[in-house]
């Protein structure tokens, strides 16, 4: 579902309006141009820093559209990634389907990249990071919510479903809001945040 207030996540311009984190990674983003170094693939920033709800230590989460296989992907990454500090890649299986996940550091900070055979924006992280975009756009104050149960140990995902009372699994929560209209996602109630310390 669209949603005129939010940014084109696609482009990487929002960042360099955003906070000083924000400004920091689109920084690293650029200054090595890990978007365009994946192209032809279809690459985005997804995740926490897009939102701005980074905390120390998180990491720019860079999506890919892999082939049919993402294990085809390896030799690419490993010759593109494979001398940086930190790089490690694994496959493993996820609820939308297999996924080649690689991480290095690069300029102190993690970078993970997420390949799937998936368009980009029909991957859970995409499709989790929309949805919680829409909520802290509806929500301002849940944004410093969201980092201080972060902070307290909790991932993204298990940190919306505390604090906006969705129920069962949080990931799966979350896709259950995906195509809510505004007027729906307006009524959910917020927990208070003092409950959880």
């Amino acid at each position: 579902m669209a949603d005129a207030a939010l940014p084109d996540f696609r482009r990487l311009d929002y960042l360099a309006q955003g906070s000083e984190d924000q400004r920091r990674a689109r920084a690293v983003l650029v200054r090595h141009d890990l978007l365009g170094r994946l192209a032809p693939l279809d690459a985005a920033l997804a995740g926490t820093v897009p939102l701005d709800i980074q905390g120390p230590g998180s990491d720019l989460d860079i999506l890919v559209t892999a082939p049919a296989e993402p294990a085809a992907l390896i030799p690419r990454l490993d010759a593109m990634f494979g001398t940086l500090p930190d790089y490690r890649r694994r496959l493993a299986d996820f609820i939308d389907g297999p996924a080649l996940v690689a991480g290095f550091t690069l300029e102190g900070g993690p970078v993970e990249i997420f390949a799937q055979a998936l368009p980009v924006e029909r991957q859970m992280a995409w499709r989790h990071m929309r949805v919680e975009a829409r909520l802290l756009a509806l929500f301002p104050a849940a944004k410093a919510a969201i980092r201080s149960l972060k902070a307290a140990g909790l991932k993204t995902e298990p940190a919306f479903a505390a604090l906006f009372n969705l129920p069962g699994d949080p990931y799966q929560a979350l896709l259950g809001l995906e195509n809510r209209l505004e007027v729906e996602l307006k009524a959910l109630e917020l927990n208070d945040i003092q409950k959880f310390f």
